[in-house]
């Protein structure tokens, strides 16, 4: 009898000990790898008015945002799943054409006495990635 307690004891330990540890399938849940392939993630430009050409290897991204200068800019009427759309702004536009592997940021001059930060975010399932562009004064 005392056999059987010990062994059964054995055997809950061993399956408390084995249920506790992950596989390796389950350490990469949620960790995605790069899906969108920017060709650029950051740039520069000077204060007059500018454009820059983006690239993307995926067609699958969509919008998440835009922000310039830390402020969200309103992206309501702006359909962030379309594969071509156009975003004006006094400040800048962004346009995503060929098939959503173009994206086209336009700076207008900047006037002010600060340098402006345009960030432009993107989204494919799991994988958050964007584009970033400092205007100088």
């Amino acid at each position: 009898m005392k056999k059987i307690v010990i062994y059964g004891i054995l055997a809950l330990i061993g399956f408390f000990m084995n249920s506790c540890t992950k596989s390796e399938n389950e350490e990469i849940i949620g960790k995605w790898d790069d899906n969108i392939k920017l060709s650029q993630k950051t740039a520069t430009l000077n204060s007059n008015e500018n454009s820059i050409t983006i690239t993307t290897e995926s067609t699958f991204w969509w919008l998440g945002g835009i922000s310039l200068n830390n402020k969200n800019i309103e992206l309501a009427d702006v359909e962030k799943l379309s594969k071509n759309f156009v975003i004006a702004n006094s400040d800048f536009q962004v346009e995503r054409k060929e098939d959503g592997k173009k994206i086209i940021i336009t700076l207008k001059q900047n006037n002010t006495n600060s340098e402006r930060i345009l960030v432009v975010s993107m989204q494919n399932g799991d994988y958050f990635d964007g584009v970033r562009i400092i205007q100088a004064k």
